[in-house]
């Protein structure tokens, strides 16, 4: 099973392409894929999310944060450096029903993050340290195979994300789906002392090597391809992204 381990921060337009290039490639060539890897700032929102109803567009656009949509369903997430992104394709036979593979691959994640010292139980889509969100998960499906991905809080964001979603705000309204605002903590914070992108990511692999063989590769031709694509005809564009 590939593993393509590349924590240099992406721009965000770019990196939910490559995702869901991998995930197109992978269902046309039958391979089962593993990506870690980290975003420039970005808020990114759930395929059936209004982004009128998730953030405040004048504060994202004063702090020059894009807003980008996902092809997998779930809640508004603000991506950051600070963050590590975990990307699974598998054959859905393997992954099993939608509960079922929050639960497989989250409890994965969470029995590598144990090297960490710390603590973290998968719960529904949720990665919780105690009562806090350490990261949360989405999926989408297409043609017997799914679509994992979660974003880990590895360290703060230096501000918090309030300013930006609006989801933990009074009054909070939504005419699509809506996102379920929750205490959050990081890795960091968790065990009290600074963790390093390249540690977590090295941690979430101990955890899924536990289930699958991993080798690590860079992207395919095809798969650069095929991100650009649809970087040009998708996920930079306003058509895309503000769609509700």
């Amino acid at each position: 099973m590939r593993l393509i381990f590349d924590l240099k921060p992406v721009p965000p337009a770019m990196g939910l392409a490559i995702d869901e290039a991998l995930f197109e490639v992978a269902r046309s060539s039958g391979e089962e894929i593993v990506r870690l890897w980290v975003n420039d700032r970005a808020v990114v929102i759930g395929r059936a999310q209004a982004i009128a109803s998730e953030v405040d567009l004048p504060a994202a656009a004063a702090a020059g944060v894009p807003l980008l949509r996902r092809i997998s369903g779930g809640g508004a997430v603000y991506h950051y450096p600070g963050n590590l992104n975990v990307s699974v394709v598998l054959r859905s036979i393997e992954c099993g029903p939608v509960k079922g593979c929050f639960q497989l691959l989250g409890g994965l994640i969470s029995e590598g993050l144990e090297r960490l010292d710390v603590r973290v139980e998968a719960i529904g889509n949720l990665l919780l340290v105690g009562t806090r969100k350490v990261g949360g998960a989405a999926q989408a499906r297409r043609g017997g195979y799914t679509l994992y991905h979660t974003t880990l809080l590895v360290t703060p964001p230096g501000r918090p994300i309030e300013h930006l979603l609006l989801a933990g705000r009074p009054g909070y309204r939504t005419d699509g789906v809506s996102s379920v605002p929750r205490e959050t903590t990081t890795l960091s914070e968790a065990v009290r002392r600074p963790i390093g992108i390249d540690e977590a990511a090295d941690a979430v692999e101990s955890g899924l090597t536990r289930r699958f063989a991993l080798e690590r590769s860079g992207l395919l031709d095809r798969e650069e391809a095929l991100a650009d694509t649809l970087l040009e005809s998708k996920y930079g564009r306003s058509s895309w992204n503000a769609s509700r």
